[in-house]
């Protein structure tokens, strides 16, 4: 089964970094990943940083899409996503999934939950 890199880049905008946690599903060409939790341990999603983590699953084709939410916990859950970029190691493909959006109840269009588009 691959192994997915994933990246994930808080912008730099004042307030950006979240609290709350943090959710992905994949789609690919041959089939979707559950949903996982990115949780590394340390403190991750913070302003103007690259949060990685690593996932083994099974293989899902050509990446196509994903969908990124949080659950709107924590003290500061607002969250200024800049990106996420996924490398599948094993066959050295990389995806790139722009956002630069506000995550957040109280900011642009209110909403926590969004699916991105392969750049």
């Amino acid at each position: 089964m691959p192994e997915y890199r994933i990246q994930v880049a808080t912008g730099k905008v004042d307030g950006a970094g979240t609290d709350a946690n943090v959710y992905l599903t994949i789609y690919g060409s041959v089939g979707s990943s559950e949903e996982i939790q990115l949780e590394s341990g340390r403190d991750d999603f913070e302003r103007a940083s690259v949060s990685n983590f690593i996932h083994t699953m099974r293989d899902l084709g050509a990446l196509q899409k994903v969908r990124i939410r949080h659950d709107n916990s924590g003290h500061w859950p607002g969250w200024f996503l800049e990106r996420i970029v996924i490398r599948d190691e094993e066959a050295d493909k990389e995806w790139s999934f722009p956002c630069s959006l506000w995550l957040a109840t109280d900011e642009h269009d209110e909403q926590i939950d969004r699916i991105l588009d392969l750049a």
